[in-house]
């Protein structure tokens, strides 16, 4: 029932959200790898029939992912995690010592909440699957112990928090609460023992998508004949430049172009230079957002090398939400990975 719950409700929330957010900049479609390391930490004590067995506060945690993407924020995933747990006592025993090592092996499904023009993509999720729980010298009364692995029902809930690093490539940071409820262990007087298994977890890692865009370089366009000379009090000028796909380097054509433009600056007496960066629409909006940025940046310091000041020259960066040819979400299209200059 606990399960269920978790899972209709991250379900019932990333539907109530997804109308705002999915407009704001589209997921990546396709499958996935992941993984991460961290603690787990605070383990509920375990029930060893009538008495209970009490962890240590903190120990190590592992777990990777093979997922798949849908495109519109739900994601779904397999998993395989690993946590040990040292026995820091047992209730009514004295000295009582041991350790569990748990092993779970589960289904996730997450939803990652995408906001237009904000690196971090929050996300939720939950998880059922099954558990293997070993139990290696637990003493669960005076002179017995429990050497014995028993397999039970896991479900887990997910909080979590990525960054888009590239096109391809986020770092995750994540909260889970497992539950293994209903374990049966064997003990050395040939006694059967319930128990149960309870843990937090915060784990830091890594998600490679492999369905992100791939677009061969497109040849930038030939550069633009020279502008005339114009008079000092000219109407302003426009220039573009445009750049090879995933790329803020400046091409030969495009600093044949940036020539042109930085000398009639100078003929004109223009007082006010204005870079305006832009992406195609192949990846995340978040990241074309500083694609363009870096655009713009390369074009200016390419005018301030020419000989312009950098007080004169402005620049800010549109994405992909100003594109030269509309195209739709995920195409490369040259003619959009530009900069427009401005001279007034």
């Amino acid at each position: 029932m606990l399960a269920r719950t978790i899972a209709i409700g991250a379900i019932g929330l990333a539907a109530l959200i997804s109308p705002l957010t999915a407009s704001a900049q589209d997921a990546l479609r396709g499958f996935y790898l992941g993984a991460g390391a961290g603690i787990n930490f605070w383990p509920e004590d375990s029930d060893l029939g009538s008495n209970e067995a009490e962890f240590d506060d903190w120990d190590w945690t592992t777990a990777g992912q093979l997922g798949y993407a849908f495109g519109n924020g739900f994601r779904a995933e397999g998993e395989f995690g690993y946590r040990p747990n040292d026995v820091d006592s047992v209730s009514g025993v004295p000295g009582a010592s041991g350790d569990f090592e748990t092993m779970s092996f589960m289904a996730n499904l997450l939803y990652d909440f995408r906001i237009a023009n904000f690196p971090l993509t929050p996300y939720i999720g939950a998880g059922l699957g099954a558990a293997r729980v070993s139990a290696d010298g637990v003493a669960p009364a005076t002179g017995v112990t429990i050497d014995d692995t028993s397999y039970g029902f896991a479900m887990q809930g997910i909080l979590g928090v990525s960054y888009d690093i590239s096109r391809n490539l986020a770092l995750k940071a994540d909260y889970r609460r497992l539950w293994v409820p209903d374990l049966d262990f064997d003990t050395s007087a040939g006694n059967s023992v319930n128990s149960d298994y309870s843990t937090n977890e915060i784990m830091i890692g890594l998600r490679y998508t492999f369905g992100a865009p791939v677009a061969a370089p497109v040849p930038a366009p030939a550069a633009a004949p020279a502008p005339e000379p114009a008079p000092k009090a000219v109407q302003p000028k426009d220039f573009l430049v445009f750049f090879d796909f995933d790329s803020a380097k400046l091409t030969p054509e495009a600093q044949d172009i940036l020539r042109s433009a930085a000398a009639s600056a100078k003929e004109s007496g223009a007082a006010r230079v204005v870079l305006t960066g832009h992406a195609d629409r192949a990846g995340p909006a978040t990241y074309n957002v500083g694609l363009s940025q870096r655009r713009a940046e390369a074009a200016k310091a390419e005018l301030v090398r020419l000989g312009l000041t950098a007080a004169e020259i402005t620049t800010q960066a549109k994405g992909e939400t100003d594109p030269l040819v509309a195209t739709a979400d995920g195409i490369a299209e040259p003619q959009n990975r530009r900069v427009e200059i401005v001279i007034r």
